[in-house]
């Protein structure tokens, strides 16, 4: 096994592959207001799709759920299939920076915790051109809390490759994207440690043994683990906000 596959393997295993929760896309979705009947939705970089899950039983409407990984995509399909949601959902394998879609494809355009792979003002643009007039889009991404950030935090938040800026900071994003900001709120503690870090750090613990010898996956277990003591100990400083916003 590569470094890689190991990765994989532990998101693979759990439940979300990100921060969140039902309450809060549920939340977020109630300050959605207006969509057209039936909506068409895009759910970017869903993982294996808890939240669009979710969203199928909020939404009057079809969901396209978009990640590059397969294998959540089959784990989507299958969860859809036995929740009776397969109507309301297709899957599609593509990039988020690359997306195939047509000029305002979509009334409503979600992103939970995944933004941050191509950049919260990257995704704004990029993204904006698919959504209708007056559409919605709902993204989370981790946003600093607080102004006086201890140096250990920032320098790990640096060597895990930055990005980490202001709640005012992206507002201000939002605003010179050409977007309107309708609501934000913070996930809540839970989102992290019972539905992200708890069951992350039983399936790291499980595997721990198995990887010890080899320097390269006891390290991508290591990282894991360190990832889940910092949100640990510094807690109040940072986390994933909501934002609501709209064309």
């Amino acid at each position: 096994m590569i470094p890689e596959e190991l990765f994989y393997h532990v998101f693979e295993s759990i439940p979300r592959q990100g921060p969140g929760c039902s309450a809060a896309t549920k939340k977020a979705f109630s300050f959605v207001h207006g969509l057209p009947e039936p909506a068409r939705v895009l759910d970017i970089g869903c993982g294996k799709g808890v939240q669009t899950l979710d969203l199928a039983r909020l939404v009057n409407g079809t969901i396209t759920a978009v990640d590059n990984h397969q294998q959540f995509l089959d784990t989507l399909s299958a969860d859809a299939g036995t929740a009776g949601l397969s109507g309301k959902i297709r899957t599609m394998n593509a990039s988020m920076d690359a997306l195939p879609f047509t000029e305002k494809e979509f009334d409503l355009i979600w992103s939970e915790g995944s933004i941050f792979i191509i950049g919260f003002a990257r995704g704004l643009a990029a993204w904006k051109p698919f959504l209708a007039d007056g559409g919605f889009l709902v993204v989370s991404d981790s946003t600093w809390f607080r102004p006086d950030i201890p140096d250990d935090l920032r320098a790990w938040w640096e060597k895990m490759g930055g990005g980490i800026t202001s709640e005012e900071e992206k507002v201000e994003e939002i605003r010179k994207a050409g977007y309107s900001l309708v609501s934000m709120f913070r996930l809540p503690e839970a989102g992290w440690q019972k539905e992200y870090y708890d069951p992350m750090l039983r399936i790291v613990a499980g595997l721990r043994n198995q990887y010890a010898s080899d320097p390269a996956l006891a390290g991508v277990l290591n990282s894991f683990v360190e990832e889940a003591e910092m949100y640990r100990k510094y807690a109040p400083y940072y986390g994933y906000t909501f934002f609501v916003i709209k064309k």
